[in-house]
């Protein structure tokens, strides 16, 4: 079952009168200086003030304290306190907020502080940056273990009952933002498809094939399945034939916060059909259940082909060993053995197996084919404006909302712009 990702990141919904009015239902001494300075100094580091409230709403039992933090520590999160020790504590509220704020932001992103702000947080350092994006990352890290043990075997079954500390904020939020009739913004877990191999690393060859030109030709194609047939949240490690180091692979999928990695290979040395690979302990839990949903899809391709199914194996490969999340490695047939060599230089076998595999993925990561990503209004709003004023003319970007600009167009658009600004542009 797919976990649920909502952002640490982005902007409050709840106003001001709104927090301090849900607040205040349970605890009428509530002080509403608290809630501006959340939504403030949240703004400034553009972390959600509001959901920030609600984390404090769970850490001081709606900000009545009773516990080893005193409300006169300004301390609204327990930073620093872990049974019986009181923690930090801050000269201001203000302090205090931006201790709490500057905490989610180590978490949530691996940017510089914002210009002329100080590190207050006792413990920024110690945070690993952007290892936590979203609010249900933080069990485990935040707060350990950050589920009930007497209720749930593991972290990833109280994620999948939606029962951690991340998901208790939530619920506070929910209420909260509810009261305002606003949405909340989410995300779909997002997956990385991870070609094997590239640039001056060609991989196994045989049949007159590249393993590194199939890796790559697949892992495209995986990911327009994904997102096409079911609005997908999905990264490549590399979308080019490029030179990517296996352990910065696995640095890119963990910065991203990603929820599943697959790695796309193609086998050699002899035999024949498709195998798929775990870490060495995981095939009886989660990453195994998916793996087992991935293998039988792509088998069920295959069989029709007529190619060997060799089965479900674990390794110690460096993509599933330094991945924080559930991995797979697949082995798409042999290039050195005749029969599968015809089968990979088929370009509609290549297809209809990156199909194969787009729909194992999609259905361990429980989406549905068929729904369309909504694509908010600002990002269709802000491209418009970059054609309108003549910084952006190619109209193939309006159908590349979601990818980065190249660095040839970046410097475009901004010596367009500084022409515009410096009265040597036409507008």
């Amino acid at each position: 079952m797919a976990v649920s990702q909502h952002p640490i990141m982005g902007t409050s919904l709840a106003s001001l009168d709104v927090i301090t009015a849900f607040i205040r239902k349970v605890n009428p001494s509530f002080n509403p200086e608290i809630a501006r300075q959340f939504l403030t100094v949240g703004a400034k580091y553009g972390v959600r003030g509001d959901a920030a409230v609600a984390q404090s709403i769970h850490e001081t039992n709606w900000f009545r304290f009773g516990g080893d933090v005193k409300p006169e520590q300004n301390n609204f999160a327990g930073i620093g306190a872990t049974g019986g020790v009181p923690g930090n504590s801050f000269p201001t509220i203000k302090d205090g907020v931006t201790a709490q704020i500057q905490h989610l932001f180590a978490y949530a992103s691996k940017n510089s502080l914002p210009a002329g702000e100080a590190v207050v947080d006792p413990r920024f350092t110690l945070v690993t940056r952007g290892i936590a994006p979203n609010w249900e990352d933080l069990a485990g890290r935040w707060a350990v273990p950050g589920y009930d043990r007497n209720k749930y075997a593991s972290l990833q079954a109280a994620l999948e009952a939606g029962e951690t500390y991340g998901h208790s904020i939530l619920k506070l939020y929910d209420g909260m933002t509810g009261a305002a009739q606003v949405p909340v913004p989410t995300v779909k877990p997002l997956i990385v498809i991870d070609a094997g191999h590239g640039g001056t690393d060609s991989g196994a060859t045989g049949s007159g094939l590249l393993e590194k030109d199939l890796t790559l030709t697949l892992a495209l194609q995986v990911r327009d399945r994904l997102v096409n047939e079911y609005a997908a949240n999905v990264k490549l490690t590399r979308s080019t034939d490029v030179f990517v180091a296996l352990s910065d692979r696995a640095n890119l999928a963990n910065g991203w916060g990603a929820a599943y990695f697959v790695s796309i290979h193609i086998n050699a040395g002899g035999g024949e059909g498709f195998e798929s690979y775990v870490y060495p302990g995981t095939s009886s839990g989660v990453t195994g259940q998916k793996r087992t949903i991935v293998h039988d899809t792509v088998v069920h391709y295959l069989n029709t082909l007529g190619a060997a199914d060799r089965g479900k194996k674990e390794a110690d490969f460096a993509v599933l060993r330094e991945t924080d999340m559930s991995a797979v490695l697949l082995e798409n047939l042999f290039i050195d053995n005749a029969t599968d060599g015809s089968l990979l230089g088929n370009s509609d076998v290549l297809t209809n197996l990156a199909n194969a595999i787009g729909d194992g993925v999609a259905k361990a990561m429980g989406l549905n084919p068929g729904i369309q990503p909504e694509i908010p209004v600002w990002k269709t709003e802000g491209v418009d404006w970059l054609y309108e004023k003549g910084l952006l003319t190619d109209p193939a970007w309006k159908d590349k909302l979601d990818e980065p600009l190249p660095l040839w167009a970046e410097a475009v658009v901004l010596k367009r712009l500084y022409d515009l600004l410096s009265g040597d542009g036409t507008q």
